[in-house]
């Protein structure tokens, strides 16, 4: 008797959490732009394209998604007191990589900073080449 109890309440526990809704993070769209060559956003690569960009909830996550793949990415730092006019993207050029620097939301009036990846820094300067140089991309 006390095994049937037992199994008709692990029945009912997993009956339940099956019909629960699954918790999913909102995420607010703020700016959609094209992507004009290959970059780097937070470790994966992303082809030229077509892309949204959006905020996770309330967080310094962003997410940057498209036909050509989806990035999730930490921010560095956020500024909402920066001047921001407009939404734009700047990637950094680092040894002939590009990354995501930084995203300016016009809608947020917020910056969102990114950290260039280490490894990409590290080629820059074994290879001595000229100094980082950055491209600036609208987005809408």
């Amino acid at each position: 008797m006390l095994n049937l109890k037992w199994t008709l309440s692990a029945v009912f526990a997993m009956s339940f959490v099956a019909a629960a809704p699954k918790a999913q993070a909102q995420q607010s769209r703020l700016a959609t732009f094209t992507l004009p060559a290959q970059a780097d956003f937070g470790g994966v690569t992303l082809p030229p394209g077509e892309y949204t960009i959006s905020r996770v909830t309330a967080t310094g996550i962003v997410r940057v998604a498209g036909e050509g793949g989806m990035a999730t990415i930490l921010a560095a730092s956020i500024d909402s007191q920066a001047e921001v006019g407009s939404s734009k993207i700047i990637l950094e050029s680092v040894n002939g990589v590009l990354a995501l620097k930084r995203f300016d939301s016009g809608i947020l009036g917020t910056r969102f900073d990114f950290e260039v990846a280490k490894m990409v820094g590290r080629n820059h300067e074994r290879a001595g080449v000229a100094p980082r140089s950055t491209v600036e991309i609208a987005a809408q």
